[in-house]
C-alpha cells in the first residue's frame, strides 16, 4: 500500500467503515510509515477532541411525531414503480451472483468506497450497454449483464473490474443525479465456500 492509498483510508478506519483485509493492510503500512503515522495520530487527536467537546445535539420531545404528522404520502407514479422495478431487478442480481457472507458484503462496500476516494470508479467509461457488456469480455469469466435503466433515472456511466473474494468481479457503475452506484456482479458457478 502506498501513502497514497493510505491517506483517505485512515478517516475510514477511525468511523469503523473498512473491511477487516483492509484495516490490517492499512495499520501494516502505517506502522512502517512516519509520515502516515503522523497522519493517523493526528486525525485521532482531532476525532477524540470533537466527541469530547462537542455537544450532541438532542431533539426535543416530540419532534418525530410532528414531522412524520407533517409529511403528507404521496402517490406512486409509473416512474416510481418503475424506479422500484429496476431496483428490485439489480438486487436480485447481486442476491443471486453474490455469496450470502457478510465478508463479502463488507469487501464490495469497501471497494465502492475505495473506487469514490481514489477516483477510480470507472475503466470503461460509456453510456452504451454494447460498449460496456463487451469491455469485460476475456477479464473475466462470465458474461456480464450490463442494462441501462436511464429511463428510470439510473443511466449506466460504464464499468471497472474489480476483486471480490479473491476473483474478477464486474463493476457496473450507473449515475443516479449526482450520485455514482457501484453493482457488483460475479460469478456465482465459481463460489467457493457457497452457504447451504
Amino acid at each position: 500500500m502506498t501513502c497514497a492509498e493510505a491517506t483517505p483510508l485512515v478517516e475510514l478506519e477511525l468511523d469503523g467503515e473498512l473491511d477487516t483485509r483492509s484495516v490490517l493492510e492499512l495499520r501494516e503500512h502505517v506502522s512502517r510509515c512516519p509520515s502516515c503515522t503522523r497522519h493517523a495520530a493526528s486525525l485521532r487527536a482531532l476525532s477524540d477532541a470533537a466527541r469530547e467537546h462537542l455537544r450532541r445535539f438532542e431533539p426535543p420531545a416530540g419532534l418525530e411525531d410532528r414531522l412524520l404528522r407533517s409529511v403528507r404520502p404521496r402517490r406512486i407514479t409509473r416512474a416510481w414503480a418503475a424506479t422500484a422495478i429496476a431496483a428490485a431487478a439489480a438486487a436480485a442480481v447481486v442476491l443471486v451472483a453474490m455469496p450470502r457472507r457478510d465478508a463479502l458484503v463488507e469487501e464490495a462496500v469497501a471497494a465502492h468506497a475505495r473506487s469514490l476516494q481514489l477516483h477510480h470508479a470507472l475503466d470503461v467509461e460509456a453510456s452504451d450497454q454494447h460498449v460496456v457488456k463487451p469491455w469485460f469480455e476475456g477479464k473475466v469469466g462470465f458474461a456480464v449483464p450490463a442494462r441501462d435503466y436511464a429511463a428510470e433515472g439510473y443511466a449506466l456511466a460504464g464499468g471497472r473490474l474489480d476483486y471480490l473474494d479473491g476473483r474478477p468481479a464486474a463493476a457496473l457503475i450507473y449515475r443516479h443525479g449526482k450520485h455514482l452506484i457501484n453493482l457488483f456482479v460475479v460469478d456465482a458457478q465459481g463460489e467457493r465456500d457457497a452457504p447451504p
